[in-house]
């Protein structure tokens, strides 16, 4: 298991002459408040947790940094605590999403330059305010499984409404 860990780390980490090199990896931060709260971003007219696509020449953990600091706060405990693969239907490659977890220390939330709004959600606020069903079917095994490292795969699609759904590939499961 440590050696997967490895090679996904060595991946997304590698950089040709200090220069970004394009992948499909996203990370996205789980972050909550001493009221258990969560911290979501509205971003294109949708709550969500905030994230960005991982393709710097910096380390995971300088860009987890850069996601809070981009919302005005600083974070602690940083953990991963779920990674699974998304393959839009008949393309490639596979989108490599990556979840890690935080606790807030401080600071004063502002909205980040692509979003319009920031704010705290209870739980349950956040999971019915999501609209995405794989982010916020994420949120609930992390919180089922707090020290754990969740794992998934689905397949996105548009249906006939031109509306993105997924297909589960593997269902969610515990990697640790």
């Amino acid at each position: 298991m440590k050696g997967i860990y490895l090679y996904i780390l060595f991946l997304m980490a590698f950089s040709v002459n200090g220069q970004k090199i394009d992948n499909y990896s996203f990370i996205k931060l789980y972050l909550t408040n001493e009221k258990s709260q969560v911290l979501l971003v509205k971003y294109d007219g949708q709550w969500e947790i905030a994230g960005d696509r991982y393709n710097e020449t910096v380390s995971i953990r300088e860009f987890v940094n850069g996601i809070a600091n981009d919302m005005g706060v600083i974070i602690g405990n940083v953990q991963l605590c779920g990674l699974f693969t998304q393959k839009w239907q008949g393309k490639s490659p596979l989108t490599l999403m990556q979840y890690y977890k935080a606790n807030f220390i401080r600071g004063d939330l502002k909205v980040p330059a692509d979003c319009t709004d920031i704010k705290w959600f209870s739980f349950d606020e956040a999971i019915k305010i999501i609209p995405y069903s794989i982010m916020t079917s994420m949120m609930q095994q992390i919180k089922k499984y707090p020290s754990k490292v969740i794992g998934a795969a689905f397949e996105r699609y548009k249906d006939a409404n031109n509306v993105s759904q997924y297909r589960t590939i593997e269902d969610f499961y515990i990697m640790n």
